[in-house]
């Protein structure tokens, strides 16, 4: 459009001029700049738990899609309904009737809700000092809506691996899988991701991160995407090697991955000893305090190791028996043998002799080694009576790449030999570089392999994440937030909170993970349910879902070592925690954590004080989910759980009397009020003081939830 202003402004006749110009700007304001797509997709989410009433919106079990239909009415066990389409009147899909147990309750997304968390199970290893983290089973959009009335503005962390939109069926939009014959499938994906990433937005702390993952199908229309929705903050992005063998896809084989991170102002990540692109120290070794590396023997082993195998690296090593120093090389020997001791241009000589007496040859060629030797990388070693010849040990190419990156260094040179002397630099904070290679990122050997050990089965979940390909993305975020919250509403199997255990581990850390996954099967598994006569909300389904079937078992089987058999895990965790002591499976970790299944309520059982057992595991997560979660037994007055520093007053007029049993409880941050008045909350929280966050119930927690409407949503995008 500057170009058609700078036209514009050449326009001799002022009238005409200013007439066009005003055309222009009311265009401007209409048309879209950047990144377009079709935003008016629908998106609903079946409720197989609601029970179907007059009024609902409702689709038959077995029908993929977004086929709809209002209840009419309800007689019997029969529904009689239309069809939920604006202006459709033909007779065939009027008063249609349906066996209610054929139906489910479908809800538009920006309908009001009014969550419930419902205990499924819990683990608690990590005893009251720990928080506890927690699982949640929810479509993520909803669970989304519930965490802003817990967590607005106080995550530190959120790293998603949303679906990658490949075409391989492997996710859903409006109950239908999306694959590549699906002309509208990246309007659809964008579309889903907006919502969520709007919400996303008000949960993130000033100065939070949001980390996503993504491969080449949407990772430019994901970045225009978030630059459109986090304007002006800064966007950067990493390339991680997950599968080193390659997948061929066309013409290229791809090893890579994207990571796309978002920075608040002020959030700026920690960086270590490891940059995550320069080779890594030898096995065994860390990248710090100044340790010495494993010099490599210069006698090739293994396969390819005999003289004849590799004619052309064997040659004569000269030595100044002297000096102890090496000072020079001949050429390759390719006919004839060599005597052992005797002289070759007035040097002893060195062969590559196997130790069983046999000739084998050198690990580097006769020019480079010569190269080597001037540089100082070449070291001699002592005389073998066995062999009759000499042990030689030179830096290895990845530990000369060390030096060239700095993660070795030269200390000094031998004043004989010349021969240098190198340790691991002493670096305590090295910038993470925007490539990462590293072989514990491999999503094969890191993913699904200990996947399958974890949950004793294969094909449990397709393409799992690294374990340290997580860790190692998050942990320079929360590396000095050592109480930080993490959330994950793609959560998948669960690799976010196995992560945060163990980087708690690593460093004494209380960091809390949220994960939320949806219980969803594979397109295959449906197919086989649903010819069984099994949908959601049915056992079998649910109980085949990604979170009961995959994320729960496998964290659970992390946090205590055991398997869901009852076997101890084998294996161990790759290094070590800040002590150097490092740590097997079967030890699992000191962590808590509670599974949860979200629920939705009757606003009117709600308002009506019905609900507060419902709605206590959101108090208790408001409250830092701090201590055992209790449950409320009884009519008191009021709620104070022995070990969570929260507290509920129940029936207002004991007000007074409840505020003498607060004093007697010193951690107390939180204080749950439930009163009607305005007038009387705002005296309780003015008499309770500035030390206690108050919240009205139950009028705070209807108006959130009423609140995220189309329109609420709306003002967020615009703001």
């Amino acid at each position: 459009m500057a170009k058609i202003e700078d036209l514009i402004a050449q326009i001799p006749d002022e009238r005409l001029r200013k007439g066009i110009a005003a055309e222009v700007k009311a265009l401007k304001k209409s048309k879209k700049f950047g990144l377009v797509f079709e935003e008016h997709l629908p998106e609903t989410v079946r409720l197989p738990r609601l029970p179907v009433k007059p009024g609902d919106l409702v689709a038959l079990k077995w029908e993929s899609g977004n086929q709809l239909w209002r209840v009419k009415s309800i007689k019997k066990g029969i529904a009689t309904c239309d069809r939920a389409v604006e202006g459709y009147s033909e007779a065939k899909d009027a008063n249609r009737e349906f066996a209610v147990s054929d139906l489910v309750v479908v809800l538009n997304f920006g309908d009001p809700i009014y969550p419930a968390l419902v205990p499924v199970d819990r683990v608690e290893r990590g005893g009251s000092d720990k928080p506890w983290h927690v699982l949640i089973n929810a479509d993520n959009f909803h669970a989304l809506q519930l965490l802003l009335y817990c967590y607005e503005g106080k995550v530190d962390v959120i790293y998603i691996d949303p679906p990658y939109n490949s075409g391989a069926r492997d996710w859903k939009y409006n109950n239908d899988y999306v694959d590549k014959t699906d002309s509208f499938r990246h309007s659809k994906w964008l579309s889903m991701m907006k919502k969520r990433l709007l919400l996303a937005k008000r949960l993130l702390s000033k100065d939070g991160v949001l980390v996503i993952t993504i491969d080449e199908n949407e990772v430019h229309h994901l970045c225009c995407l978030l630059e459109g929705i986090f304007s002006g903050e800064v966007l950067q992005q990493a390339t991680i090697v997950i599968n080193p063998k390659g997948v061929t896809q066309g013409r290229f084989s791809r090893v890579e991955e994207f990571a796309v991170y978002l920075f608040r102002p002020g959030a700026m990540p920690a960086g270590k000893a490891d940059d995550l692109l320069t080779p890594e120290p030898d096995e065994g070794f860390e990248a710090v305090g100044g340790r010495e590396p494993r010099w490599k023997g210069l006698l090739r082993s293994g396969t390819n190791a005999r003289r004849e195998d590799r004619e052309n690296m064997f040659f004569p090593i000269l030595i100044d028996e002297a000096k102890k120093k090496i000072v020079g090389v001949g050429e390759p020997l390719l006919e004839g043998e060599p005597v052992l001791g005797k002289k070759v241009k007035g040097f002893a000589a060195a062969w590559p002799v196997r130790t069983n007496g046999q000739w084998g040859n050198w690990g580097v060629g006769h020019i480079t080694l010569r190269t080597l030797i001037d540089q100082g990388y070449v070291s001699l070693g002592e005389f073998d009576d066995e062999r009759k010849t000499w042990a030689i040990s030179y830096l290895s190419q990845q530990l000369r790449e060390q030096i060239e990156g700095g993660i070795l260094e030269i200390i000094g040179r031998d004043p004989v030999t010349n021969v240098v002397k190198v340790r691991y630099a002493e670096v305590a904070d090295r910038r993470i570089k925007t490539v990462w290679k590293r072989s514990r990122h491999d999503a094969g050997a890191y993913g699904s392999a200990m996947l399958k050990d974890l949950l004793e089965r294969t094909e449990a979940f397709s393409f799992p994440k690294s374990l340290y390909a997580v860790e190692d993305a998050i942990l320079p975020l929360v590396r000095t937030k050592k109480r930080a919250v993490i959330l994950d509403f793609f959560a998948g199997s669960g690799t976010t909170c196995h992560a945060t255990c163990l980087m708690n581990w690593r460093d004494g850390g209380s960091r809390i993970s949220i994960s939320v996954t949806n219980n969803e099967v594979s397109a295959e598994q449906a197919a086989k349910l649903a010819a069984s006569g099994h949908f959601p909300g049915d056992e079998p389904y649910e109980s085949a879902g990604v979170a009961n079937a995959v994320a729960w078992p496998r964290i659970k089987a992390a946090i205590t070592g055991v398997a869901g058999s009852g076997k101890s895990l084998g294996g161990s965790y790759l290094g070590c925690d800040e002590n150097g002591v490092g740590r097997d499976f079967a030890m699992g970790f000191a962590e808590n954590i509670e599974h949860f299944r979200l629920d939705f309520l009757d606003p009117d059982e709600v308002a009506r004080g019905n609900a507060f057992q419902a709605i206590l595991p959101i108090l208790w997560m408001m409250a830092g989910c701090q201590g055992p979660r209790e449950d409320f037994k009884g009519s008191q007055p009021w709620f104070i759980p022995k070990h969570s520093p929260f507290a509920v007053l129940i029936k207002e007029r004991e007000f007074r009397a409840f505020r003498v049993r607060l004093s007697d409880r010193k951690d107390i941050g939180w204080v749950f009020l439930v009163t009607d008045s305005e007038e009387n909350f705002s005296l309780m929280r003015r008499t309770l003081g500035s030390k206690v966050e108050c919240v009205q119930l139950y009028k705070s927690y209807l108006e959130n939830f009423r609140l995220n409407t189309p329109e609420a949503l709306g003002q967020v995008e615009a703001s």
